[in-house]
Formats: C-alpha cells, structure tokens, sequence
C-alpha cells in the first residue's frame, strides 16, 4: 500500500512544474517499460501488477506490487493492468551539429500526441536528434511519452532557440510548407535539417527565411492539410529513401 505522499508525488509528475522541480517522469504501459529497461535511463521506481513481478524483477530488483487499480490512479492511462515507472530526467550532451544523416527540427509543436508519433517516426528511420523550439510540448510530458510506444529512450529531444541553432548548425535547412518545391523532384539533399513547423500557424517568418529550400508534399485530393505527424513521416521517407 502506498502513502498518501507517495501517491501525490508520483500524480504530481504529470505537472511539467513538478517534473522539473523533481527532475523525473513518468512511464506507463508494458511496452514503455519494457524498453525503458533496456535503455541507460536511471529508473527511480517500478509498480507492477502481480502478473508481471517475476518478468520485471530479472530487471530491476525493487519492484512494488499494486493492484491494477492502484496502478491506474499513479498515472494517465484509463486502465493500466502492466506497469509504471518513475525515471530520472536525463542531461543530454550539446546540440547536434555535424550529422551524416538527418537532424529534425519541431518549431512550436503544442499537441503531446503529435510530438510522441514524430519521436517513433524518427526512432523507426533511425533518426536520433530533435531539436525544437522552447515553445514544443515538453519531451517528457506523459501523452508524450506513452505514444512515443518506447521510442524516447532512442531519441535525444533538445530545447533550444532555434534561430541561434539555425544560424550555427552547417547543414542545409529544408522547411516543410504547403506550397513548397515538391518533394519528388528534389535530388539527393542529406545531409540536412528538416524544419516542422507548428500544427495550425506552420513555421515562424523569422525561421522561413533561414531555410535553404521551402519543400512540400503534393496534394492530389481536396483535405485542406495533414497531419504534421504523417507529413514528418513522409517527408522523412523521401529524404531518406
């Protein structure tokens, strides 16, 4: 059973104030678990159901025991039956600058969900660095977190103001805009950045006017926009492939 003070301390995780002040997060799920356990970060304490105590204990060796119920009142899930996690905010080295592949860069992204599919999108094309702007839904957010489905513990997520890292980083700026060069008629352009713009008002003048080359994805039927998520992925694609 636990305290009332542990119980309001792990809740108070889901408050980026909190999270900062305690310099820890949150992870739910079994598959967010299970690869938070094989990544380098420092996990602070581990809630598991009974089913899965013999499988998380070969891992980690303070595993509590709660009931799914108890489970699911620590955290965000609607019903968490597998596990929880508490790990420490990791201190990530200097913004990348050299790459031989491709950095991505989120500017002013607002929805959690949409930043934690861009991280899975990354991890599967095995980009490793996000650079995105202070005003990005913070990385450790927990939506963020749970629809990365694992990936955050691949992906290095910086913050930082992106038109001093623009005007530094040495690569080619390629920013994603609606009426862009198609990205089917560009050639070979990695190594790059590939700048994202936020959700509804796109990618800030001051940062447009940086960029090397505007690109886009064609639209061929009348749906006014798409998701910056697909559209990351997409893009992300045809630069890589």
């Amino acid at each position: 059973m636990l305290s009332k003070a542990d119980v309001k301390y792990i809740n108070s995780l889901q408050n980026k104030k909190y999270r900062k002040i305690e310099r820890a997060f949150l992870v739910e799920g079994l598959k967010n678990v299970e690869e938070l356990l094989k990544s380098d970060y420092k996990i602070k304490r581990l809630f598991c159901t009974e089913s899965y105590a013999k499988t998380f204990s070969k891992s980690f060796a303070q595993i509590e025991v709660l009931s799914a119920n108890e489970l699911t009142k620590l955290g965000t899930l609607e019903n968490n039956t597998t596990a929880l996690a508490v790990a420490e905010i990791k201190e990530l080295a200097n913004l990348p600058t050299v790459t031989q592949h491709l950095i991505l860069v989120l500017d002013g992204l607002n929805d959690p969900g949409n930043l934690g599919t861009i991280i899975r999108i990354a991890d599967w094309y095995g980009v490793k660095e996000i650079v995105c702007s202070p005003d990005t839904v913070d990385f450790y957010n927990p939506k963020v977190i749970n629809s990365s489905k694992g990936s955050f513990t691949r992906v290095n997520v910086h913050y930082t103001q992106l038109d001093t890292f623009l005007s530094e980083v040495q690569l080619p700026i390629l920013a994603s805009c609606m009426n862009g060069t198609s990205i089917y008629n560009l050639a070979n352009q990695l190594p790059c950045v590939l700048l994202m713009g936020n959700e509804a008002k796109g990618i800030h003048k001051e940062l447009l006017k940086m960029a090397s080359k505007e690109i886009g994805i064609p639209r061929i039927g009348n749906a006014e926009s798409l998701n910056v998520g697909v559209a990351t992925g997409i893009l992300i694609d045809r630069l890589l492939n």
